[in-house]
């Protein structure tokens, strides 16, 4: 709660397709009286290149806002190509640089499953049958960001997508031993694989950082707020304990003023 007594979520948006530009997601932003913006690299106007030339500080206070970052979804620095595996620990690099000077909190990532070889008994992980070689890129990458991020406030968070392997779990141990990490719950992805992270996530409560939250039924997801079978009060009661940053992550410009109203019509917004 703030000194007002209301609640002291802090709600975000997530770029989306219909946005122009960066300028464009800001006014957005500070039009429907969210926090902040999660640009995402997938997008052109969001790479790491295009945001680096923007006054990202600028545009954040002329709105009254702040920016998190989201990494490609293909990001995977733990291939077991060295050339592949450096380009990735390099982007990340570089987008820890940038969120430092940008004054960004967070930067999502997801935790690459990675190749699979599909035997006649069913399909095998590599990075589970190569399970030394993975931990030792696991624990190069904890290490070098922890590194470049320090004391810059800069977390990086992890985001569940399908659920996630034990091999996977292994690994985001490993990350967590490092302040720097923290995780990432979409509330949207577990619903539709049974909530099979939420007892992991819960185990790891203090370790809730970020949190992507859209409704959904069965295995649809990305839906606006109030319109599914998600219990979201539950999962945005758990951001507010754990002091998450919340991204409304639906996809239409539509969706995302009907779940803001939702969060006002709910007290959870002013």
């Amino acid at each position: 709660m703030d000194k007002e007594g209301n609640r002291a979520l802090r709600f975000g948006l997530p770029y989306l397709i219909e946005t122009a530009d960066v300028a464009a997601a800001a006014a957005l932003c500070a039009r429907l009286g969210l926090h902040f913006v999660e640009l995402n690299s997938n997008f052109p106007a969001c790479g790491l290149a295009q945001l680096a030339a923007l006054p990202l500080r600028e545009i954040a206070k002329q709105r009254g806002i702040i920016f998190t970052l989201h990494v490609d979804d293909r990001f995977d620095p733990f291939d077991f190509n060295p050339l592949v595996r450096e380009a990735y620990a390099q982007t990340m690099l570089s987008a820890i640089a940038l969120a430092g000077k940008a004054g960004m909190p967070v930067i999502n990532m997801h935790i690459p499953r990675g190749n699979i070889v599909t035997l006649p008994s069913g399909p095998r992980y590599l990075y589970e049958e190569y399970g030394q070689q993975f931990t030792l890129a696991v624990v190069d990458f904890r290490d070098r960001c922890s590194r470049a991020a320090g004391d810059s406030g800069v977390h990086i968070a992890i985001e569940n997508t399908t659920f996630w392997a034990p091999y996977e779990l292994r690994a985001i141990e490993l990350l967590l031993q490092s302040p720097t990490f923290g995780l990432c719950l979409d509330t949207g992805h577990d619903h539709a694989e049974g909530n099979r992270d939420l007892a992991f996530i819960d185990r790891h409560a203090q370790r809730l950082i970020h949190m992507h939250a859209h409704d959904g039924q069965g295995k649809r997801n990305h839906q606006a707020l109030g319109t599914g079978e998600i219990p979201l009060q539950e999962r945005l009661d758990m951001a507010e304990r754990a002091g998450a940053t919340v991204v409304l992550e639906v996809k239409t410009v539509a969706a995302l003023e009907q779940s803001v109203a939702w969060l006002r019509a709910e007290g959870l917004l002013s």
